[in-house]
């Protein structure tokens, strides 16, 4: 089976990895180039992502995942409500990893490389659904299946007859890499403040002292008065709204703002072609469920291609659309209930905040579901 890859970020990587291992000949395209990737280096970027079980056993089926000093295992969380006394803990020695997103990508990126994986610098402009792929230059190839991974942009499935449906939240992430008075233990942090839900994820210590990842979302409005603060301010305002349980807290690295959304695409197959990861469903960042989501797409395309080694591309399209479907659509309408709920201050929705982080935190079973459940 000839497989195009729209796309070389980690779920396209791991994408053409997988249907490389099953026996296809793959192209990948990506405008980007790949001629500039390498290691990284230095302090650990903004971008991290909470991964789990799933996600890296999928990583070491295809001999990406290894120990590292970029990567933080975790196996704690807590999750609390600032404006209730709801309160959660989640305690498991396999619970996931911190690692970083260009880290991951390099990793993949340097197996894909070594292997019979066709490298396209080139632009695709669209695709058909009987898998002509029409490049900016003007040319026209054929594949059997093709894979958009190309991210919450989505242009080229947009211009190849997908239809995106906006899912509204539209807020903006503060990331960053923070030092930390006082050490994670391993503990992942998240809060539901006034502002909005904000976490402080384990990463690991340097020769500076402790560090952790900051992932803050909150409204355009609230973007709008502190976009123009210093790192300074911004750090005070995360240890406060964290209730310094990291004690106090400074930017390593500058901070960064990075809008976000929720989106779908109305079917994420379309004959021979295949939407997965970002590309078909954008959410907001919570608990690593948009990395884990995507690379749990990964996995059900190659459990579709090894169980079916002889069907056709439009046939492996829809059997993974199909199987995928439920499971996206249930993290996406559960994001918008956990958005709505948290982002008021009703005495009502504060007593069922409380309610409902009770009942998780009493019943070990219910916490396990919603572990299996993020990956």
């Amino acid at each position: 089976m000839k497989v195009c890859v729209i796309g070389a970020g980690a779920i396209g990587l791991s994408a053409a990895l997988t249907c490389h291992s099953l026996g296809c000949h793959v192209t990948v395209f990506d405008p980007k180039g790949f001629s500039c990737r390498s290691e990284p280096s230095g302090e650990i970027g903004a971008q991290v992502w909470a991964l789990g079980p799933k996600a890296t056993r999928l990583l070491t089926n295809l001999a990406v995942w290894r120990d590292d000093p970029r990567i933080c295992a975790y196996q704690r969380m807590r999750v609390l409500d600032s404006r209730s006394d709801a309160r959660v803990v989640f305690d498991d020695p396999k619970l996931g990893h911190l690692v970083e997103a260009d880290w991951l990508t390099w990793r993949l990126f340097d197996r894909v490389s070594k292997e019979k994986v066709i490298l396209e610098s080139k632009r695709v402009t669209s695709v058909t659904s009987d898998g002509y792929v029409c490049l900016e230059v003007g040319s026209t190839l054929l594949f059997d299946l093709v894979l958009f991974a190309e991210g919450r942009d989505a242009a080229t499935a947009i211009a190849s007859g997908f239809e995106k449906v906006d899912g509204g939240h539209h807020q903006y992430a503060l990331v960053g890499t923070l030092g930390s008075q006082i050490p994670h233990s391993a503990e992942a942090f998240q809060i539901f403040t006034s502002f909005g839900p904000l976490a402080l994820l384990p990463l690991p210590d340097s020769d500076d002292g402790p560090r952790i990842s900051l992932v803050w979302s909150v409204s355009p409005d609230i973007y709008a008065d502190w976009r123009s603060l210093s790192a300074g301010a911004l750090a005070a305002k995360v240890t406060q709204a964290s209730e310094t349980v990291r004690g106090l807290l400074s930017f390593r690295s500058k901070p960064v703002w990075v809008p976000l959304s929720q989106h779908w695409l109305k079917q994420n197959s379309r004959g021979s072609c295949l939407a997965i990861g970002d590309t078909a469903h954008g959410i907001l960042p919570l608990a690593g469920l948009g990395a884990n989501l995507g690379f749990a797409d990964v996995s059900a395309l190659g459990d579709v291609l090894s169980k079916y080694p002889d069907a056709s591309g439009v046939r492996i399209a829809r059997t993974v659309d199909r199987e995928r479907r439920f499971d996206q659509q249930a993290v996406l309408k559960a994001m918008s209930v956990f958005s709505n709920i948290f982002r008021t201050d009703s005495p009502t929705m504060q007593f069922g905040r409380s309610m409902a982080f009770q009942t998780a935190q009493s019943h070990s079973e219910l916490r396990r579901l919603i572990q299996e459940w993020a990956g």
